[in-house]
């Protein structure tokens, strides 16, 4: 199947191509002259950083920890929040989110004194606003330091963003959105909808949120961002850079206005998506840091916009969509490379054997009523452990996000499936 944009045209100069007329196959014309891009950059950034973890420094964590509920401690300067990071497959949680970041700290799953992925850094996009690439690499490396020694960067995971004005989505946007992913989510402000194993969905009314794909893999959500940042408490932070932005037809002046909904574009990448890209991709180097992907960023956007694609009309993508994927740049334009994820080892030939008995047991200790620690204590004494955790590692998924899995399983069982009854 080949896809089609629309013919582009810049009507002051008439240059095919380029500018905001797109003219359809059958004549029509779609006019994007009041579409303004008013930011785009990197929203999140989680560095996963593999070593052995300092044992004084581990120990006066836990001590901390041990001490009461919501200990606070000082680390470099900077003061944190001392919970628990076990949702999130570590032991402790550090957070200050008005320095901006998040440290997950030691594998849940790991002794801590053994080598393991046991620092995950999770940095706010005001954290990431404030500095250079360079700056974020090299602050992020030191923070991972402190906790260990021999540490090594084994993954990287990014949402890239886009925010503008001047177009909203139709209401039958999701049922005219092409994608792989396996789960859709509309939200509208009201109710949640969800589909599971279904590609597209349908809504009464304009949807505020709309999420193709899983937080596991690549995800493309498209949201209204005037409104989230009222929840989120950042209305001051995006207006400031909002505020700077500017076109040929109103500088120096903005070309914000207050008065109309700014829609985010995100595109949010899993640190195996990024791994299985860079292992897919011919003459391209691993990309473990921000300083290894910061040269990535514009091509790892155009390679997800191709594969998840908003069309007019069947094989044709729509408008803006082509403005969106052509026209973004993230500091550095797309390298010369064909973008494309590894394709997955056959493995051992039992990896459907393999999956069907994972999840035919996650069923029984579901209706059993087993708890995660239960069924994951159960599973690494059932005979397919090895196996199951080879599969599982050639997906570059690691202890702590199979325990998520499980955990994940469990609940869904429980609540849509029979063992429930």
């Amino acid at each position: 199947m080949k896809i089609k944009d629309f013919e582009r045209i810049d009507v002051r100069t008439g240059e095919i191509g380029k500018g905001n007329l797109f003219i359809g196959p059958e004549g029509q014309q779609v006019d994007l002259g009041n579409v303004n891009v008013l930011w785009t950059g990197v929203d999140t950034v989680r560095q996963l950083y593999e070593g052995k973890l300092k044992p004084q420094i581990l120990a006066d964590i836990a001590h901390a920890y041990e001490s009461g509920y919501d200990a606070n401690v000082t680390i470099r300067g900077v003061t944190f929040r001392l919970q628990s990071g076990r949702r999130g497959g570590f032991k402790y949680l550090l957070q200050n989110r008005e320095y901006g970041l998040t440290i997950l700290l030691q594998n849940f799953y790991a002794e801590g004194d053994a080598l393991g992925t046991h620092v995950k850094i999770e940095c706010s996009p005001q954290w990431l606003y404030e500095r250079g690439s360079d700056q974020i690499s090299d602050e992020l490396a030191e923070w991972g330091m402190y906790f260990l020694t021999a540490i090594k960067p084994v993954g990287i995971a990014l949402h890239l963003a886009c925010d503008f004005q001047g177009w909203e989505p139709p209401r039958e946007f999701a049922e005219h959105f092409v994608t792989r992913a396996r789960t859709v989510t509309v939200h509208n402000g009201l109710s949640d909808l969800r589909f599971d194993g279904a590609i597209g969905s349908t809504i009464n009314g304009r949807g505020e949120t709309y999420t193709f794909g899983k937080a596991n893999s690549l995800q493309v959500c498209l949201y209204n961002k005037s409104k989230e940042i009222d929840v989120s408490d950042k209305r001051a932070f995006m207006e400031s850079i909002w505020e700077c932005a500017s076109n040929e037809q109103c500088f120096p002046d903005t070309c914000y206005d207050p008065e109309k909904p700014v829609w985010r574009l995100e595109i949010r990448f899993h640190h195996r998506i990024v791994n299985e890209v860079s292992q897919g991709t011919a003459n391209m180097a691993p990309i473990y840091t921000f300083a290894h992907a910061v040269k990535h960023l514009t091509g790892l956007w155009r390679y997800a916009m191709e594969r998840n694609r908003y069309e007019a009309k069947r094989e044709w993508v729509h408008p803006i969509w082509t403005k969106l994927r052509d026209d973004i740049s993230f500091g550095h334009p797309a390298p010369d490379l064909l973008y494309k994820r590894a394709k997955k080892e056959p493995g051992c030939g039992n990896e459907k054997n393999v999956s069907l008995a994972f999840g035919n047991l996650l069923s029984i200790y579901a209706r059993n009523r087993f708890n995660t620690r239960q069924a994951w204590d159960c599973l690494k004494k059932s005979g397919l452990w090895e196996d199951l955790c080879n599969y599982y590692r050639r997906r570059d998924i690691k202890e702590n996000e199979l325990y998520q899995l499980v955990e994940d399983g469990l609940v869904k069982r429980r609540l849509l499936s029979k063992v429930a009854a």
